[in-house]
């Protein structure tokens, strides 16, 4: 045991140090919670929950279609980009769910524990100091990237990984070993597909920059390369075929950028990526500078050093492969179409590939600290701070030209200026000044301004929270739900509020959520009503709730105006549960419109439409011709004055069985005639319908579902076939298998050839 540490005290002291950074930082504010870590926005909103949320899916095998996920989603692609694939997320399942809100705040301090100690085994393979690795270490694992997107929980896992995938390539490549690179593709892949297809990009710029560019004949290393990528991607097939399959469709990758966008950013844009490498992060939810909130995680700042040790870099050498792709990632930042490469090319203008910069960043700082007489530390300081005083001139200009306001929060602006400032003084003083003890001094210094710039952007994020401390949002979150009764299906809660998850919390069926890789077919539906959804669900035109099934409305208000059912206390506020005049899940319809004629119908009654006539898409109306009367309404047959009207029309023929697991459900409906019968549940091409034991299609009703049925007693079955799973797990076993054998007959040759000798 004592050798192995010794053997490897650096990389022990770089996960302790990161750690200890973390907790520093964090440990108050989990005290203040009485144990529960908490920040705001998405943090709040959604990590607790989904935490919560796919831990109790997985304990009870919930895990193909989940009736609680939104209107019924496919639970692995849902959560894929979450947690599913994350071991940060493993250990909290060996923990009781109601334990997970106060496991969070010290999975967070492991993660930058790991972030840390993946970046040493990186590092350290490029510097002769081992301890130089440890104290650069901590520049990513505290970067500014890290920083500001602290609401976003899932995003460390991605972070503390990364380092493994540059790390396995290098030892493909400088070691000659087979299968390592493949063993660290699968685990970057299996824990966020999304992320994943950015680092691929990023691998292959650095391959080509790396090892092509240096020595040509690397290029016979790439069919290697190639195969093992392959083989790393498909064992993590299980998830990854199915989350690619779920995200075709969904109309937040669908939006692409074009035009004049794909080269040309907004001006702020400019002035945001020269603050994201010269300044600390900030508050996405409420920036100091250029905009009032800005979610698009635009930091790359190094604790402390800030690019002091980057531009030495970049003003000493001409030809290095290091220089060649800190220039080509400069270049990536400020040109629009290669930034939105790494997610997909999506229109909106995220920079959450900038780990990956970082990374590059701090291994050029490492560089220069090696060798730091032979660099130009303080001219590299000097222009810091000219830098960051041009920034600083050009925003007060503005705001005091009256051009357009754009320093919104000029305390916090000034502090980050502050630590910035004194971050190149202090970084130049200590490098260039001190001699013996030079090493642990900036280390101590990176310490504190890693836990300050944490620590306080942990407290602007709280600052956001509306309830005020960490109980109440606690218990407003994660207490709502605990009350209600669990088996309501064929009916659904609707919470008030649709930002929290306080269904996905209590593990509830509802209407809404907050989250966005739901089923696309979700956001079919709310296209049709005339209200985008993004990412919250939306509430709809009048008529919404009423034909998704929400018979129970949960508000911490009282309304006079409706039934109440009962009412109780949260923990932090007195809740109501009120009865809503909803349709259950399935009903028969004997009319219909085609989808052309319901588009033409204003918004305000689109869901009453819906509740009259079943909406057919236009290529399905000889399908339905024969069954159903065409009505071809227009907006005065149509009145939301009508709505209960419809609904006791509607009410007349619905399920009066309704039983449901994770593969799929049944139901029972009596007919006077052969109709078509809805199901407020999302379209996928994963279900199959049976009717009475026969086979029949599933039409595609905008978005949901319906089939159709006979005179009298009718037994629909609907099954879940989970296609791209069975897929998925295919591949992966048939991707491991061959990983494994090509291991083996690798190492077979070698001893072979070793006995030949």
């Amino acid at each position: 045991m004592k050798l192995w540490i010794g053997k490897n005290k650096h990389a022990i002291a770089a996960f302790l140090l990161s750690f200890c950074c973390a907790f520093l930082s964090l440990v108050i504010f989990i005290i203040l919670g009485d144990g529960v870590f908490s920040l705001s926005n998405d943090y709040n909103a959604q990590e607790w929950s989904f935490n919560m949320f796919a831990s109790q899916a997985i304990k009870n095998g919930d895990i193909f279609w989940n009736w609680n996920i939104d209107l019924g989603s496919d639970f692995i692609t849902t959560f894929s980009f979450y947690n599913l694939g994350s071991p940060f997320f493993w250990i909290m399942l060996l923990f009781p769910i109601k334990s997970i809100p106060y496991l969070m705040g010290w999975v967070y301090m492991f993660k930058y524990a790991v972030a840390g100690l993946t970046s040493y085994l990186f590092l350290e393979r490029f510097s002769q100091n081992k301890k130089i690795s440890v104290c650069c270490s901590l520049l990513y694992a505290f970067c500014g990237f890290q920083c500001c997107n602290l609401v976003f929980y899932h995003f460390h896992d991605v972070v503390a990984l990364f380092p493994l995938l540059l790390l396995g390539l290098e030892i493909m490549m400088q070691e000659k070993k087979k299968g390592v690179f493949a063993l660290v593709v699968f685990a970057n892949a299996f824990l966020n597909y999304f992320f994943f297809v950015g680092e691929v990009i990023f691998v292959i710029v650095y391959f080509v920059i790396r090892f092509l560019c240096e020595e040509w004949k690397n290029v016979k290393r790439v069919p290697q390369c190639m195969w093992e990528g392959i083989l790393g991607t498909g064992m993590a097939g299980i998830l990854f075929v199915p989350s690619c399959m779920g995200v075709l469709n969904n109309t937040r990758f669908s939006e692409k950028i074009s035009g004049i966008g794909l080269v040309v950013f907004d001006w702020k844009d400019y002035l945001r990526n020269i603050k994201a490498l010269i300044l600390p992060a900030e508050n996405m939810a409420k920036a100091a500078t250029l905009s009032e909130f800005n979610w698009y995680s635009v930091s790359a700042y190094l604790p402390l050093v800030g690019i002091v040790f980057v531009l030495a870099y970049l003003m000493k050498n001409k030809r290095t492969w290091l220089k060649r792709m800190i220039v080509t990632c400069f270049v990536m930042m400020f040109v629009p179409a290669f930034n939105n490469a790494f997610v997909l090319f999506t229109s909106e203008p995220y920079r959450r590939w900038y780990y990956m910069l970082v990374l590059m960043l701090v291994l050029a700082s490492q560089e220069v600290l090696e060798h730091r007489k032979e660099y130009p530390i303080v001219k590299s300081g000097v222009y810091s701070l000219g830098m960051i005083g041009v920034i600083c001139l050009i925003l007060c200009s503005m705001d005091k030209e009256n051009i357009e306001i754009i320093i919104y929060r000029p305390v916090i602006f000034g502090i980050m200026v502050a630590i910035a400032v004194s971050g190149v003084i202090v970084t130049c003083l200590v490098t260039t000044r001190m001699e013996k003890h030079m090493l642990p001094t900036l280390t101590a210094c990176i310490m504190i301004v890693a836990v300050f710039t944490t620590g306080l952007t942990v407290y602007t994020y709280r600052q956001n929270d509306e309830h005020g401390s960490s109980q109440d949002t606690y218990h407003n979150v994660v207490n709502t739900g605990e009350s209600l009764e669990r088996d309501v299906l064929p009916y659904r809660y609707k919470f008030w509020e649709n930002y929290y998850n306080r269904g996905l919390a209590s593990y509830l069926p509802t209407r809404n959520s907050f989250s966005s890789t739901v089923s696309s077919s979700i956001f079919e539906l709310y296209d049709m009503l005339g209200e985008h959804r993004h990412t919250i669900g939306v509430n709809g035109p009048d008529g919404t709730d009423e034909l998704l099934g929400a018979g129970y409305f949960v508000t911490n208000y009282e309304d006079d105006n409706l039934q109440e059912i009962t009412s109780y206390h949260n923990g932090f506020q007195q809740i109501w549960v009120y009865d809503i005049k909803s349709l259950p899940i399935g009903f028969a319809y004997d009319s219909y419109m085609t989808q052309t004629e319901f588009l033409e119908l204003s918004q305000e009654v689109r869901a009453c439409g819906m509740l009259r006539c079943l909406v057919v898409r236009d290529d399905d109306e000889q399908k339905v011709d024969g069954v159903l009367r065409h009505e071809a309404m227009q907006d005065e047959k149509i009145s939301v004055d009508k709505k209960e009207e419809y609904i006791e029309e509607r009410s007349e023929e619905t399920v009066s069985e309704f039983e449901y697991d994770t593969w799929g459900f049944r139901a029972e409906i009596t007919l006077n005639e052969g109709k078509y019968v809805f199901f407020s549940v999302p379209f996928d091409a994963q279900w199959k319908a049976e009717v009475n034991g026969k086979a029949t299609e599933i039409l595609n009703i905008n978005g949901l579902m319906a089939v159709e049925a006979e005179q009298g007693e009718n037994v629909i079955t609907f099954s879940y076939t989970a296609l791209y799973c069975k897929i998925g797990l295919l591949i992966s076993l048939i991707s491991t298998l061959l990983l494994i054998a090509w291991c083996v007959i690798i190492k077979s040759s070698k001893k072979e050839k070793r006995g030949n000798k």
